[in-house]
């Protein structure tokens, strides 16, 4: 070990992190594995030379620190014998927009588009989300067992962010399964098969969107697309541009929500004393979703690379570095955070890191949270005896943890 803390090539770690990364970890998820990588090597160089970090402190300091970049390698770290064409496809789009840009072109990318997104204007929204759930949660009465992820934590997302993009009401759920595919070499275990259905699954969803863009050009409207179609001046994206930051905002406007409310309504029928907490007291419906994202996070990893030599925390990190953030982990770290595997709604301790921070903090933040605020109180005092219909099935991979169906049985309404 260095005297700065940073365990190199130690096999025993190396292994624990092949386990959490290569795992399909369901239910329980990859928890008891980052607490034996933590315990061993909370600062990790493997023999291949990536720096792995999975301790709250030195996480939010990666997301913090502006010279730990996006660039190509944050793509993956286990793209082994997929051609390195494809490689270059993957993705081709998506790496032209914020999401794997650094200041200037960050900046003038996020500029365009974050407006929408203040706290002022998501608020704006809260009546129309709301009419939303209800909506959504009508169509539960009367029924023995529903699937919350299709009938519910898919949906209201998908059409928050449709309305909000002026994407047409038909198109929305033909679309949304793309998305499934076009983040998966995002994962750790991205193979072959999976990088080339990511690969169909952008031009599927690039030529939906360079016609609904082309459209808005001739015919704007009030929405966010039409913003983007008819920028000019400083403010104007090119083609490329212009429909992966489409792309972008359909995906990220729905994929971490959804898996948010699974993940935590799996969390609350796993402890019913704080399902029944929130069911009685929906004024903690804030640090509810807080501490839910904390316990079982949406969003698990996220990669930097180093585009300077720099230092995270004390530890020192050199020019073109690839460093994996470990944010599950972190999120569990028990320094920071008592008893961390343990749900507890009214927390208040350090915010979760599963909207990241600094630069690239998740621009939606502020309307998945407010999704789920509505949602969860709304939920539970509809449907109090609401409960397991079955056993959930989970994606695979660990990047997107979350799940593909969630049953349920909700139980006779409440009147709302």
């Amino acid at each position: 070990m260095t005297p700065r803390g940073l365990v190199v090539g130690d096999p025993v770690a190396e292994q624990a992190l092949f386990e959490v990364l290569l795992t399909d970890h369901g239910q329980p998820g990859p928890y008891e594995g980052y607490r034996r990588l933590r315990e061993r090597a909370a600062r990790l160089r493997t023999s291949a030379g990536l720096v792995v970090l999975s301790g709250y402190g030195d996480c939010e300091a990666a997301l913090r620190n502006r010279e730990l970049g996006k660039v190509d390698e944050s793509l993956g770290f286990q793209l082994a014998g997929v051609p390195e064409d494809l490689q270059r496809r993957a993705l081709r789009r998506f790496r032209r927009t914020m999401l794997f840009r650094n200041p200037p072109d960050h900046t003038r990318l996020r500029r365009l588009v974050s407006s929408v997104f203040t706290a002022r204007h998501v608020e704006a929204l809260r009546p129309a989300v709301v009419h939303r759930i209800d909506e959504l949660l009508d169509g539960f009465t009367g029924r023995d067992v529903v699937d919350v992820i299709s009938d519910l934590a898919l949906p209201l997302p998908v059409s928050v962010i449709g309305d909000l993009l002026g994407i047409p009401d038909l198109d929305r759920a033909a679309a949304a399964p793309w998305v499934r595919d076009l983040v998966a070499p995002l994962e750790p275990s991205a193979d072959l098969a999976a990088v080339q259905a990511a690969v169909d699954a952008e031009d599927q969803l690039a030529e939906y969107f360079a016609d609904l863009l082309a459209h808005k050009r001739r015919r704007p409207g009030d929405d966010l697309l039409s913003r983007l179609a008819t920028a000019r001046g400083d403010d104007q994206l090119d083609d490329d541009e212009c429909v992966g930051t489409a792309i972008l905002l359909f995906a990220a406007g729905f994929e971490t929500t959804t898996n948010l409310v699974g993940n935590g309504l799996a969390a609350l029928l796993g402890a019913p004393d704080q399902r029944e907490l929130l069911r009685e007291r929906p004024d903690l419906a804030g640090p509810a979703v807080e501490e839910l994202l904390r316990f079982d996070a949406p969003v698990q990893t996220d990669g930097r690379t180093a585009l300077a030599d720099t230092t995270v925390g004390d530890l020192d990190v050199a020019d073109g570095q690839v460093v994996l953030l470990l944010l599950g982990a972190g999120n569990r770290d028990p320094a920071v955070f008592t008893d961390p595997h343990v749900l507890d709604i009214t927390r208040s301790q350090a915010t979760s890191l599963s909207f990241g921070a600094g630069l690239h903090f998740c621009l939606g933040a502020p309307l998945a949270r407010l999704e789920a605020e509505e949602l969860f109180p709304r939920l539970l005092a509809r449907f109090p005896r609401l409960e397991a219909a079955g056993p959930p099935t989970w994606r695979t991979g660990l990047s997107f943890r979350g799940q593909s169906h969630l049953p349920l049985r909700p139980g006779p309404p409440v009147a709302a």
